[in-house]
């Protein structure tokens, strides 16, 4: 059975914006043992020029907000970005709660349809799966990626495995390998 655009986006999409929410919390637990002001998560940023963390959460909501959107033959107008730590856990809660309220049937002729992404330099026009593939899943992906090293960067206790999220249990290989068979 084919994979649907619904089942490469709106997982993916809530799965990436739940690690967030994981990060989030592993952060401020951390900042509060540690005495500090977590109200200082707000200013974190790798360089100059890019946006702070909540900037940068708020781009990760609005490419998975507004590629679900975008899927379904929908405009999509982005909220205004987050600046406290408050308006950001409310925009995730948003995010979260909008894309669990999406059906796999809200994606019908996805596949077909074209997403235009309008620009004062020129519209930039996808087929839908070339729209989800390279730019959609990428777009909050990275911004999920710069969220944990803003917070690695400031000397958190987080891993691999916070950035990656659940994942299914290892089961036992059974049977053994032949070649591990005893005689």
């Amino acid at each position: 059975m084919p994979v649907t655009l619904f089942e490469l986006t709106v997982p993916r999409f809530r799965r990436a914006l739940g690690v967030i929410v994981h990060l989030l919390d592993r952060a401020e637990a951390q900042f509060r043992a540690a005495g500090r002001d977590v109200s200082d998560l707000a200013e974190l940023r790798l360089a100059p020029d890019m946006n702070p963390l909540p900037g940068q959460i708020a781009s990760a909501i609005d490419n998975a907000v507004g590629a679900a959107a975008r899927l379904r033959g929908l405009a999509h107008a982005p909220e205004a970005g987050p600046e406290t730590l408050d308006d950001v856990r409310n925009a995730l809660v948003r995010a979260l709660a909008g894309l669990d309220e999406l059906a796999p049937s809200d994606f019908d002729g996805a596949e077909a349809r074209e997403i235009v992404l309008p620009s004062p330099k020129g519209a930039r026009h996808f087929p839908a799966i070339d729209y989800v593939l390279n730019l959609a899943l990428p777009n909050v992906q990275f911004h999920t990626a710069i969220v944990y090293a803003l917070l690695r960067a400031e000397g958190l206790d987080i891993g691999k495995r916070d950035f990656l999220g659940d994942l299914p249990p290892r089961r036992a290989i059974l049977p053994p390998y032949p070649s591990e068979s005893p005689p």
